[in-house]
C-alpha cells in the first residue's frame, strides 16, 4: 500500500506577510495617554513647518494655526508667525538639482499674517490664559511693518485712487457749468470759479469723514489711545489696539463697577506694555462713574 503522504511545499514569505509579522512582534508602551499623543501630533506638525524645504504659504499656517488650536497646544504659535516672515525661501537652483535658499523680508506684504489667523490664535492663548504669549502673538501679527503696508494696500488703495481721480473730476463738471449753466461771467473765469468751489467741498467732506473714521472709539472698551498719537497711525494701529483690548478684557474683572481695581504682576505687565505702544488701559476719565 503505497504512502497517502506528499512531500512539503516550501514557501517564501510574502510582502504582506512580512508586513504583518513585523506588526505583531513590534513593541509598544504598555500606556499611552491621550496628553502624549496630543504631544506628539503637535511636535510632528512643528517639525514639518520648521523644516527647509517646506515653504510657508499664508493656507499653510492657517493649518497649523487650526490644528494647534485644536489640540490645546497654541504655545509655539508665535515662533510660527516669526518663522512665516524670516523663514528662508528654498528655490530650485538653475545649474543643478541642489537647493537654493534665499533670505526673506520680514516688511515684505506676503509676510503679513492674516486677521482671521492671528485673531485665532489669540483665541487660543486666552483661552490658555497665558498673558506672555498672547502678548507675542500680538507683537508677530498686527504690530508688524507687514501688516501694516498690506491694511493700506488693501483698505487704503481705494480712497487714494478715488483723492486721484476727483480732480479730473471737479475739472470736468466745472467745465460743463461754465459752458451750460451760466452766462454772466466768461467760460474760463467761470471754470475756475466752479472748480475751486467744487474742490474745496470735497476736501472739506473728506477731512470731516477722515477725522470721523480716525477718531471713533465706540468700540473701544478698556484700551484707548494716548494722546499725541497722529490720526493717521490710529487707523493703521487700529487692530493692534483691538487686540489688547480683548487680551484686557479677558483678563480684568468682567464687572464693570470693579474696573481698575486690577493688581498683580501680570496686570502691570499688561498696563507698561499698553503704554510703551502708545495706548492707555483704563483711562480715568473714560471709566465707568468717572465721566
Amino acid at each position: 500500500m503505497e504512502s497517502a503522504d506528499k512531500p512539503t511545499e516550501s514557501r517564501e514569505p510574502s510582502a504582506t506577510s512580512a508586513l504583518l509579522g513585523s506588526v505583531n512582534t513590534r513593541a509598544y508602551p504598555a500606556f499611552i495617554s491621550k496628553a502624549s499623543l496630543l504631544n506628539l501630533a503637535s511636535e510632528k506638525a512643528d517639525q514639518l513647518l520648521r523644516h527647509p524645504n517646506v515653504f510657508l504659504t499664508s493656507g499653510i499656517l492657517r493649518a497649523y494655526v487650526e490644528l494647534q488650536t485644536t489640540l490645546h497646544q497654541p504655545g509655539s504659535l508665535a515662533d510660527a508667525f516669526h518663522l512665516y516672515a524670516n523663514k528662508p525661501v528654498p528655490t530650485p537652483s538653475s545649474t543643478n538639482s541642489d537647493v537654493i535658499y534665499k533670505d526673506a523680508s520680514p516688511s515684505a506684504l506676503n509676510a503679513a499674517v492674516d486677521s482671521k489667523t492671528a485673531n485665532l490664535a489669540l483665541d487660543s492663548a486666552l483661552a490658555t490664559h497665558d498673558l506672555n504669549l498672547a502678548i507675542d502673538i500680538i507683537t508677530t501679527t498686527f504690530a508688524t511693518q507687514a501688516f501694516k503696508r498690506a491694511k493700506i494696500l488693501q483698505r487704503g488703495l481705494l480712497p487714494a485712487s478715488a483723492l486721484v481721480i476727483l480732480p479730473l473730476g471737479a475739472w470736468t463738471l466745472a467745465t460743463q457749468f461754465a459752458q451750460n449753466f451760466q452766462s454772466t461771467m466768461s467760460p474760463g473765469y467761470a471754470t475756475g470759479v466752479a472748480f475751486a468751489g467744487t474742490l474745496a467741498y470735497l476736501a472739506h467732506v473728506s477731512t470731516i469723514g477722515y477725522v470721523a473714521i480716525t477718531t471713533s472709539n465706540d468700540q473701544m472698551e478698556r484700551v484707548t489711545w494716548a494722546q499725541g498719537v497722529p490720526l493717521w497711525e490710529r487707523w493703521i494701529r487700529e487692530e493692534e489696539r483691538a487686540a489688547l483690548d480683548r487680551v484686557a478684557v479677558a483678563w480684568g474683572f468682567a464687572e464693570r463697577e470693579k474696573r481698575g481695581e486690577e493688581d498683580g504682576e501680570e496686570w502691570g505687565l499688561l498696563k507698561e506694555f499698553a503704554g510703551l505702544r502708545g495706548m492707555v488701559l483704563d483711562r480715568v476719565e473714560l471709566m465707568e462713574g468717572m465721566e
